[in-house]
């Protein structure tokens, strides 16, 4: 929808796997929802559908996989001869550190990829680790870097003693989960490198116990002689995270920062931070005031534009989309320009009562208006916006 994104909109993750740890039952699921009258209902509900595999329910394509997270073999095993399918059954498994599962589910052919390493190596489980590399599972750099993020030492040991790649990001993930111990065996001992995301990450986790190590008086000085770089994502990673006391360390070891510190901590709702950083010269831009409208943080649009942050149409567009109604009101009573992106926003976000007081205001809208409530599933915005008169592309 946004023609131009603000400053601070992807901070950069060096790990692409999603790192959030899901539900592993359906949303329907209680206490009771591997019982046999669940997946007889599950079954007659699938097979006796019509549509394509890729068209059936989730929950019901990925039922051997949930069941392989909580190590109940017997149900794996009727959910087999049932014919439900199985996908990532065998990451399933490792990411639970069921290993007798994990070799029933081997033995019947179920099939395996890196990311079965992967999960074995988030979790510390180093039994199933080494029976998955024992028996051909393929790796890649996410076991280590998970390894690393966790804390399990011991498991970073083994994928590298045997020939699994690393690079920085495995550096970084220590620094972001505060291994200390991770972090100086891989890069003293073993030589695993490390760049400026070693810090940055050390700062979104507010690691400053591992931005001290590589940072204070002879140590530091052995540090950055070794390559211990850091730049502007640090400090920014420092405010989104609310650590003030790793940005001022940071900041007044020489760390840089540009109008990110600004516009992240506005992102947070780190008001303190924002306050902090501006006392001390941080610069800011546009973005700080479209990430507090994002945000629903008025305190601090309100401050930021009084003290002059400057700001532009897409503060109005971020309120609009987040449903922020009041931030809205008062950006455009108090001057704030808003264009087209406004009211597609508002139809993005489903936000009618905005898209009404909006158009009534004379905000322009475009065919955005109309696609972004057809996209995002708000029938009540489309049939308004288009009993309204507004554009529409076919």
């Amino acid at each position: 929808m946004m023609k131009k994104k603000p400053e601070g909109a992807e901070p950069k993750e060096a790990l692409q796997a999603d790192d959030d740890e899901e539900d592993i039952r359906p949303a329907q699921a209680t206490d009771t929802f591997f019982s046999a009258a669940f997946f007889n209902e599950a079954c007659a509900q699938y097979w006796d559908s019509d549509d394509d595999d890729d068209e059936k329910e989730p929950h019901f394509l990925h039922v051997c996989d949930k069941i392989a997270k909580l190590g109940n073999t017997a149900v794996l095993q009727w959910a087999r001869r049932e014919r439900f399918p199985w996908s990532r059954t065998c990451a399933s498994a490792a990411y639970g550190g069921h290993l007798e599962l994990l070799q029933w589910a081997r033995d019947n052919d179920c099939p395996w990829d890196d990311s079965t390493c992967g999960h074995a190596a988030m979790n510390g489980h180093l039994n199933v680790l080494q029976y998955a590399h024992e028996n051909g599972c393929p790796w890649d750099d996410n076991t280590c870097i998970w390894a690393a993020k966790g804390g399990h030492l011991d498991v970073l040991k083994y994928a590298h003693e045997h020939g699994a790649p690393w690079d920085e990001e495995t550096c970084a993930y220590a620094a972001y989960g505060g291994h200390l111990d991770v972090l100086q065996w891989a890069h003293i001992e073993k030589n695993c490198p490390w760049d400026a995301r070693t810090c940055a990450m050390a700062g979104k986790g507010g690691r400053l116990n591992v931005l001290q190590w590589g940072g204070h008086v002879d140590i530091l000085k052995w540090a950055r002689a070794n390559g211990f770089a850091w730049d502007q994502e640090t400090c920014g990673y420092a405010a989104y995270g609310g650590h003030l006391d790793v940005l001022k360390w940071a900041h007044a070891n020489g760390c840089p920062w540009d109008a990110r510190t600004c516009n992240l901590a506005a992102k947070g709702g780190h008001f303190a931070i924002l306050k902090w950083a501006r006392r001390n010269g941080c610069p800011w831009n546009e973005s700080t005031c479209i990430w507090a409208a994002n945000g629903g943080h008025f305190e601090i649009l309100k401050w930021a534009h009084a003290h002059g942050c400057p700001w532009d149409a897409r503060t109005c567009a971020f309120a609009a989309r987040s449903g922020h109604f009041q931030i809205l009101q008062w950006a455009h009573q108090h001057g704030c320009p808003w264009d087209a992106d406004t009211c597609a926003g508002a139809a993005e976000g489903g936000h009618l009562e905005i898209l009404k007081w909006a158009h009534a205001r004379n905000c322009p809208w475009d065919e955005e208006t109309c696609q972004m409530a057809k996209e995002n599933g708000h029938p009540e915005v489309l049939h308004w916006a288009r009993a309204n008169g507004c554009p529409e592309s076919y």
